[in-house]
């Protein structure tokens, strides 16, 4: 007769800390993931689930170690395309216009992944901006994984992760490359070279105190649903505060009805997930 395992009244402890130093909801899928975590990483150290989660709930780093293994990580590129033909067709025209002086643009790719969300982002401008012309553009792109970082910060990826590009995308932008764990291809230099990559928690106001200046579009998208409400009005309150006037932010569209700000205004010729902030 199998043992019948004990509820671990410790399990709250470690999602309450979770919530309070990232800001993320004790949904039903995060409470899965957490247990899966904890009985993974306690087992590895020889704990019990109940010493761990206590232990854990204490140290930075610890918790650091599970929120990263329990964040969500599922992007790809242009991700909504939808989206991404607004972006093309309107957004970052109408960005490079107004900058049609100086030259600068920037951009914020908020919880990045591996980089396929930043590096469409730089795709598109690679194939909007004239070749004789020479732009400043400056595309942050962060995340709390650094596992996902290293990756992004590599730029190579599996061709079965480029399947949804179109063929000329994926031949002007993507060269063969065979590494030790099979086939890969490498994205060019061109387009990773206006990329940064930066470890970050979104809900750390640290970050926020030290950005390299207001950012003409903020992509963040399917992070802010993942968020308590009082860490996604925060952190909310904090994108806007980073627009320029006239910036543009972008979301997932499943996180279009779930927030409101009284200087953000829904794009109406945009599709789903688009505000702008007036100037």
């Amino acid at each position: 007769m199998a043992v019948k395992k004990l509820p671990n009244p410790h399990m709250r402890t470690l999602e309450t800390a979770l919530s309070s130093v990232y800001g993320w909801a004790a949904n039903p899928a995060l409470k899965q993931v957490l247990q899966n975590v904890v009985s993974n990483k306690s087992q590895r150290l020889g704990l019990d689930e109940f010493t761990y989660c206590r232990m854990a709930a204490k140290s930075r780093g610890e918790l650091h170690s599970v929120a990263e293994e329990i964040a969500l990580g599922e992007t790809s590129f242009f991700r909504e395309p939808e989206q991404y033909r607004a972006l093309r067709a309107m957004v970052l025209p109408e960005l490079l216009e107004r900058h049609n002086q100086d030259h600068k643009l920037k951009i914020w790719s908020a919880g990045c992944s591996s980089g396929e969300e930043p590096f469409s982002l730089a795709i598109l401008l690679e194939e909007l901006i004239p070749a004789n012309e020479t732009w400043r553009v400056e595309i942050l792109a962060v995340d709390l994984r650094s596992r996902a970082l290293l990756e992004a910060s590599q730029g190579r990826y599996h061709p079965a992760q480029l399947q949804h590009l179109a063929s000329p995308v994926r031949e002007k932008f993507f060269l063969g490359h065979h590494g030790l764990d099979g086939t890969q291809v490498e994205l060019d230099r061109r387009v990773r070279r206006n990329v940064k990559f930066r470890h970050a928690n979104l809900y750390d106001p640290q970050l926020w105190q030290h950005l390299p200046g207001l950012f003409d579009l903020i992509v963040c998208s399917n992070v802010l649903m993942h968020m308590h409400h009082t860490a996604m009005q925060q952190t909310l309150n904090r994108i806007v505060q980073a627009l320029v006037p006239g910036g543009y932010l972008m979301v997932g569209v499943a996180e279009t009805g779930l927030f409101s700000h009284s200087k953000l205004k829904a794009a109406r010729s945009l599709p789903s997930g688009f505000f702008v902030k007036p100037e």
